[in-house]
């Protein structure tokens, strides 16, 4: 069976997926922020990456269970978003970490309606990958060629779903980002936030957003139109329900971008794709469980 090709992060020295942490790691939140059973804490620490606007981040390195490898370049079904800063598109952002083992690297995130108007969803390999956790995140709203028109939001806390921090399951390639307020304001007051649908059709048809690496270099926000194309029988036995395939090719550094329905909805997010097979990209379906995390968060 062929296997699949990593997420949508590339390391300095290796190309990953599309989908698209720590040397000394704290498995729970401080007792100010317990957080509910459902989520596990991972401390991320440090002071937030700031770098000039040329600086280019690498997208993440391959799992263990997913060799995860972008294709190199993001194709035509991906189409450049023309204004990111759009009341309906600015809650999309680029997500730049640096990884102890490999380096600078960048993902895709989508800010979210919770009680704290501070949280950003990505997937989980964007945050946690082969036991290394993300140093120094931060999160980019509407972020296009160095431009930051809405500032730069710090994370403070990350959140993932047990069967990622134990196992990467792909199943649960989920994370939350809580970010600190900026100088404009709290996440969610400055960008707005999407709300979340779980059970949904295996064939909705989604909106789907990321920041490609690659030849696009993570550069611009892009967008695919597509439907979903059932399960993934690869991941029929890990222990979740299956993942969902659809039609795009973003290239690596897309992992995490938001699978919106309903025009608003967030439905998936990229966790990775297969090499050779460059115009398929897959998310955790978002069932029960993962409904579970998400009313979750602060």
């Amino acid at each position: 069976m062929t296997r699949p090709s990593d997420s949508h992060r590339r390391p300095a020295r290796r190309l990953w997926s599309i989908a698209c942490f720590v040397l000394a790691m704290a498995f729970a939140a401080p007792a100010a922020f317990a957080a509910p059973p459902a989520l596990h804490v991972i401390d991320v620490g440090g002071a937030p990456t700031t770098r000039g606007a040329s600086w280019q981040a690498p997208a993440r390195k391959p799992l263990r269970q997913l060799r995860r490898a972008a294709g190199r370049h993001a194709k035509s079904s991906s189409m450049r978003v023309d204004d990111a800063t759009n009341l309906e598109l600015r809650t999309n952002g680029k997500i730049i970490a640096i990884d102890p083992r490999e380096g600078h690297y960048s993902c895709s995130g989508t800010a979210i309606n919770t009680p704290s108007k501070s949280v950003v969803l990505t997937a989980g390999h964007c945050a946690i990958e082969n036991g290394s956790a993300g140093r120094k995140i931060v999160f980019v709203p509407a972020y296009d060629h160095g431009k930051r028109p809405f500032g730069t939001f710090a994370v403070s806390s990350v959140f993932v779903i047990k069967q990622w921090r134990h196992g990467e399951n792909p199943d649960f390639d989920v994370a939350a980002l809580r970010v600190k307020p900026n100088e404009l304001g709290d996440l969610t007051d400055v960008v707005g936030g999407r709300g979340f649908a779980v059970s949904r059709s295996r064939t909705s048809t989604f909106e789907i957003f990321g920041y490609p690496a690659a030849a696009l270099r993570g550069e611009e926000l892009r967008s695919c139109h597509a439907h979903g194309l059932g399960s993934d029988p690869f991941t029929f036995g890990f222990d979740g329900p299956p993942t969902l395939p659809t039609s795009c090719d973003m290239a690596a550094g897309a992992s995490g971008g938001a699978w919106i329905i309903d025009g608003q909805l967030i439905n998936g997010v990229t966790s990775y794709s297969y090499l050779g097979r460059p115009s398929r990209l897959y998310s955790p379906y978002f069932g029960k469980e993962i409904g579970v995390f998400l009313r979750a968060l602060p």
